[in-house]
């Protein structure tokens, strides 16, 4: 099965697939081909948002669900005479980035468990954006990040998760993860993100 998206720079395309991922609750691991920025390895859609992999980590974009709801239903035009739509919008949003300190600059990366369909992109009228046959992906396992360590990217019940997994011969001490641009603080035994557009 071949999937054909048509993007159109409005807002963050994100909002679509995150309303059509709690339905499947499987997070899709797509690969990229030139349509997005080169840094990025895959692109998967989370419930708040997007998450993009990179080499030596990866960055998170998070957008307000309130937006994101109200922007949804203009899409599908569900104005009402008692609520009609603003004649401005703003999709409110924020990005952090988690980076591997110290870490491996070209680790393998192995993706797993493909899905039965790929996805093409037709950005604009630019055929340099244009990207087929991209391989989309249950996981990604990134091989050696820290020696003998590899880090690996999947989904349970449609929430992101992502393990370090430490081979013989590996030191968990190696792994420092870097938090660019977020509130950071430790509830209950538990790291707690603070964005301008919500907790994580």
């Amino acid at each position: 099965m071949v999937r054909f998206y048509h993007i159109i720079y409005l807002f963050s395309l994100s909002v679509f697939v995150v309303c059509s991922q709690k339905s499947f609750g499987q997070i899709e691991f797509i690969q990229n081909k030139g349509q997005w920025h080169n840094n990025v390895q895959y692109k998967a859609e989370v419930s708040a948002g997007s998450l993009y992999l990179e080499k030596n980590g990866f960055t998170i974009l998070l957008q307000n669900a309130d937006d994101v709801k109200m922007f949804t239903e203009m899409v599908h035009g569900n104005e009402t005479a008692t609520r009609p739509f603003p004649d401005k919008f703003t999709l409110h949003s924020f990005a952090y980035k988690v980076k591997f300190l110290n870490a491996s600059a070209s680790p393998f990366i192995q993706p797993d468990k493909p899905f039965e369909f790929v996805n093409n992109y037709f950005i604009g009228n630019n055929r340099a954006q244009w990207a087929s046959d991209c391989k989309v992906f249950q996981a990604i396992t990134y091989k050696n990040v820290y020696p003998n360590i590899d880090i690996r990217y999947y989904s349970s019940s449609g929430n992101l998760k992502y393990d370090f997994i430490v081979r013989p011969g590996g030191n968990p001490k190696a792994i420092t993860l870097q938090y660019d641009g977020p509130k950071l603080a430790i509830k209950n035994k538990n790291l707690v993100i603070t964005t301008p557009v919500g907790e994580v």
